[in-house]
């Protein structure tokens, strides 16, 4: 079989301008970097693709003299790449998912797409298919924050791409489409938190759930007080509810100078997230929250061989924080217009805001302990803050202390 049925060459023959047997239109064909690359002009008259070629052959050599990506990477091949990348810097925890991510959903999605081929639409019906795959396993609707951890490892690995010269426009992925196209809509839980009163009034009412049950059944009595920690473990860390759920007791440095003022106590925690590793310094209730932990899971020492690679959380608090915020009338606040629903992330937002109201640390000392940055911080968390409601209540943060002993 002749591939070319009629050839012409130009350029000191580097550009061919052919017909195929099996097409009435004109190509194009080059050979640049060592491989071939190929064009149709989608024209049957001679003329007008040869002025079609020969701007696509310009363009290909200003490319190769400015240093652009002339050859389409397959998208598979180089998220591969990245992987490693990314793991050669830093092993963590959250580049291990990225790579759990790939191997289950990305890679049959994307295996045959070049990579300047990942515009808008294909990474829209890659969620779209996402969403239908989810509801015909699970039988309900995948989360907006399972998508959104998808398009945030997308969006980081397209700005990778044009960073490194294997995309020529940088592909700006956008949260945004969830709404807009895909139709998971948020719940307004990002960055609500709890007034000092709310908070307060949480820890009442949980602890007196817990008394409920002092000669009712054992297990419930024990993870309602494991929820009552928790709650004050994340309100006095900042850290994601994520970062909570992969904590170790080695990750953990108890804090305690013997100094007698309870405030001085705290913890210093090695967190591995979707930021890479830090290091957190944590406010003194994160040292009583663990020290209680540690009681009612009868462990003596958090460095012993046998407890250092246990979870420091290993159940899911999501039902019994559901029902506790429903019996506190706090699961919802309303900000502006908008009803805004709470869960575990408000409490990193709690933290976050106390810290930014009681304006005694940097905001870059801030952000880096929580693992955000400045933009965010300015763009998210401070628009929910209002200090005519809580500089007063601030100064007196301490007072609830008496609550995590009891």
């Amino acid at each position: 079989m002749v591939y070319y049925l009629k050839s012409k060459k130009y350029f000191d023959d580097r550009l061919t301008i052919f017909k195929k047997a099996t097409s009435s239109n004109w190509y194009g064909r080059i050979w640049i970097d060592g491989k071939g690359k190929e064009i149709s002009s989608r024209l049957r008259n001679f003329n007008e693709a040869k002025a079609f070629i020969f701007s696509w052959y310009q363009e290909q050599q200003y490319k190769k003299k400015n240093k652009l990506p002339v050859h389409d990477i397959l998208f598979n091949k180089l998220f591969k790449e990245y992987i490693k990348h990314r793991k050669s810097n830093n092993d963590s925890d959250y580049n291990n998912n990225i790579d759990t991510q790939f191997n289950a959903h990305f890679k049959a999605f994307f295996h045959n797409k070049k990579i300047n081929s990942i515009k808008k639409k294909v990474v829209v019906d890659f969620i779209q298919q996402r969403v239908k795959l989810f509801k015909k396993r699970y039988g309900k609707t995948i989360s907006r924050y399972t998508v959104l951890g998808d398009i945030m490892i997308i969006s980081g690995f397209m700005g990778w791409c044009f960073d490194n010269g294997h995309t020529a426009t940088r592909v700006q992925v956008s949260k945004k489409w969830l709404d807009d196209i895909i139709g998971i809509k948020d719940k307004g839980t990002s960055r609500t938190f709890f007034s000092i009163e709310e908070y307060n009034k949480l820890l009442i009412e949980s602890r007196k759930r817990i008394k409920e049950y002092n000669t009712g059944h054992t297990l419930t009595k024990f993870r309602r007080e494991y929820l009552h920690q928790y709650i004050i473990f994340m309100v006095h860390s900042g850290i994601r509810s994520g970062e909570a759920k992969n904590l170790t007791w080695a990750d953990i440095t108890l804090i305690d100078k013997g100094i007698r003022l309870d405030r001085k106590k705290h913890c210093l925690l090695n967190i591995s997230g979707k930021t890479g590793a830090r290091k957190v310094r944590t406010m003194f209730g994160c040292y009583f929250a663990l020290k209680k932990i540690m009681e009612i899971k009868g462990i003596k020492r958090i460095n012993d061989t046998s407890v250092a690679k246990e979870l420091v959380f290993s159940q899911k608090f999501r039902r019994g924080l559901n029902d506790l915020l429903e019996a506190t009338k706090l699961k919802t606040v309303r900000f502006g217009a908008r009803d805004l629903t709470r869960d575990a992330k408000s409490f990193r937002s709690t933290y976050i805001s106390w810290a930014l109201i009681k304006g005694e640390l940097p905001m870059l000392a801030i952000a880096r302990n929580v693992g955000t940055s400045l933009p965010v911080m300015n763009e998210f968390y401070s628009k929910y803050v209002s200090q005519l409601h809580f500089k007063k209540q601030l100064s007196e943060v301490s007072n609830v202390s008496k609550l995590y002993q009891q």
